[in-house]
């Protein structure tokens, strides 16, 4: 099914650097329009920012699509910067607002291209990177002891994703299985005769491993 690497949540980080002032803003967006939306977003918080730099991959049908604005900065001095850092980390559907209050010390084009950037890669890094991995739905009932045994020899985050535990009475679990993983997963089910239900296709986060 396949696995996209991106963020865990939005994430903010704040850095001063000669004086200037900036803030890095990152999200997980869905398509051209959700990034541009928190473009706009971010640039509506910040007012009286002197620029406001951005830039987003967003994966598409077959494709995927990138862009970048420098906002008034000099060419190449930002939004570049901006996705490069997105693309180090291998990310897609991402945005990333770099908010610059400008402290009266000129930095140059490479002390632009090193703030801008790093800025960006700080904020990313703050947001958590996983991987978007699609699998299918798995519902299933057991004791206690049936449960304990499912999580020492099954591992979260790496055969499965958790969707919901309920503790009341027996245990009832939600679990997302990716493909690969579905004869491992539902071979410990059916070895102990525990009836289970598949359900629809989710996607759900998974960490890197890196």
């Amino acid at each position: 099914m396949g696995c996209t690497r991106s963020l865990r949540e939005r994430a903010t980080f704040e850095v001063n650097i000669k004086r200037s002032r900036f803030i890095g803003n990152c999200a997980r967006v869905r398509d051209e329009e959700n990034a541009r939306a928190f473009v706009k977003e971010i640039s509506v918080a910040f007012p009286d920012a002197s620029h406001s730099c951005w830039a987003y991959r967003v994966s598409a049908i077959g494709r995927e699509v990138a862009n970048y604005s420098d906002a008034g900065e000099p060419h190449g001095s930002a939004g570049m910067p901006i996705l490069g850092a997105i693309d180090h980390l291998g990310l897609t559907d991402v945005t990333v607002v770099v908010t610059r209050y400008f402290g009266g010390v000129k930095l140059g084009v490479r002390g632009l291209i090193d703030a801008y950037g790093n800025t960006a890669l700080e904020t990313l890094k703050k947001a958590g990177i996983v991987d978007y991995c699609r699998g299918f739905e798995l519902k299933f009932r057991l004791g206690y002891s049936q449960w304990n045994d499912f999580t020492r020899l099954l591992s979260e985050g790496k055969d499965y994703a958790t969707v919901s535990v309920d503790y009341a009475g027996d245990v009832s679990a939600v679990i997302v299985v990716l493909e690969e993983n579905w004869p491992r997963v539902t071979g410990f089910l059916d070895e102990r005769r525990i009836g289970y239900e598949k359900g629809s296709e989710m996607e759900m986060p998974f960490p890197t491993g890196d």
